[in-house]
């Protein structure tokens, strides 16, 4: 039977990998020994398929059709970030049935063989699968365009893939990218909200699932936090298991967390 042998949230910023100049480099040194913590988890537990949930920055989809829920389905993740270019394989096997399962419980996903990745993605995968040859599946949830899906509706479709993945032969490893607080784009960039990623936090080392899910799209957008739906997709996945802090660091613009989930 198939099970989930890692879990991680992470922050995708693309100050992460570019580290320029205007970030604390301590900070991203932290975030960078957070991300080789999880990379040597993944060395010892030897998932066969890597599932990663991240939020779409206009990158992969357009105005013109954008989807609420979707997986890629496509040979390989393609996609490049400043000078690095990435052709991540695909579990293709299990991209195909989260696709036709969760459509059969009742989640009408959309899907793309030809979508090109952002660093919302290849940022994480940059530092984790470094050296590593496990194949990707990229799960988008809308967190940007409105309307966005609720973060009940994202907790209820975490759990449908993991009934999915449950019915399956491979061990999976998951990661949600996104966050916390930031506002791009906007005249607050440089005043994330500090103290709503702490609660969050604090409520992800408790295993306070409800209380994440009962948080309304108008409270995550006022602080700064849409890409937590991502986040909540994977709460959903493996319920109330308490999470461990790595390192939260709140840089000048954004609030860096990374925690990983022990479901051993």
């Amino acid at each position: 039977m198939g099970r989930i042998v890692a879990a991680f949230g992470v922050a995708h910023a693309p100050q992460i990998l570019a580290a320029p100049e205007t970030e604390d480099q301590a900070q991203l040194a932290a975030v960078h020994a957070a991300f080789e913590s999880m990379r040597q988890t993944l060395v010892a537990r030897r998932p066969e398929a890597f599932l990663i949930i991240g939020n779409d920055h206009l990158e992969s989809f357009f105005l013109d059709a954008f989807p609420a829920l979707a997986v890629y389905t496509g040979l390989r993740c393609e996609g490049s970030f400043g000078r690095y270019t990435y052709a991540f394989p695909v579990h293709e096997a299990l991209s195909s049935a989260l696709l036709h399962e969760a459509i059969a419980a009742g989640f009408d996903l959309a899907f793309s063989q030809a979508a090109v990745f952002g660093h919302e993605f290849l940022v994480p995968m940059h530092f984790v699968l470094k050296g590593l040859d496990i194949p990707v599946v990229p799960i988008f949830v809308n967190g940007y365009v409105p309307p966005q899906p609720l973060p009940r509706r994202c907790y209820d479709f975490g759990a449908a893939l993991a009934r999915i993945i449950e019915r399956r032969p491979e061990s999976v490893a998951v990661m949600a990218t996104g966050g916390l607080s930031h506002y791009p784009g906007t005249e607050r960039y440089g005043n994330p909200d500090f103290e709503f990623d702490r609660r969050i936090l604090r409520l992800v080392e408790g295993g306070g699932v409800e209380e994440i899910v009962a948080i309304s799209a108008e409270e995550l957008d006022a602080a700064g936090n849409v890409e937590l739906r991502s986040w909540i997709t994977l709460l959903g996945m493996i319920g109330k298991a308490p999470g461990t802090v790595l390192t939260y660091q709140p840089s000048w613009h954004h609030g860096y967390a990374m925690v990983s989930w022990d479901l051993t």
